[in-house]
């Protein structure tokens, strides 16, 4: 199978070909094909290879059963105090982990 990424002569020759399809449609405006090549090297892609976009992707963040991302703990330690605890020296912690590293503990029991 060839490499979709690779460019090949043949697949020059074609996003020329477009280019020029593509700068006639518009009415052959004065910046002439080569404006038009970018585009027509995406619709050439698109046409080689229709279902690029289906394939699945896994998600990078686990999700809970309803497909809501699951945030980190850890994420809220830049917050700071969001405001609702009496604490005036704000030495209290608002992420339910110490470290991170006994985050993954206990996650991974």
């Amino acid at each position: 199978m060839d490499n979709p990424l690779q460019d090949t002569p043949q697949k020059e020759a074609r996003i020329l070909a477009k280019a020029k399809e593509l700068w006639t449609a518009d009415g052959k405006p004065g910046c002439g094909p080569e404006a038009y090549k970018e585009a027509a090297s995406e619709l050439i892609g698109m046409e080689s290879n229709p279902d690029a976009g289906q394939i699945p992707v896994d998600s990078p963040v686990p999700l809970d059963a309803n497909g809501q991302p699951i945030e980190q703990a850890w994420l809220e330690e830049n917050l700071g105090n969001p405001g609702g605890s009496m604490n005036e020296l704000d030495d209290k912690q608002e992420v339910p982990f110490a470290t991170r590293k006994e985050e993954k503990e206990a996650l991974d029991d």
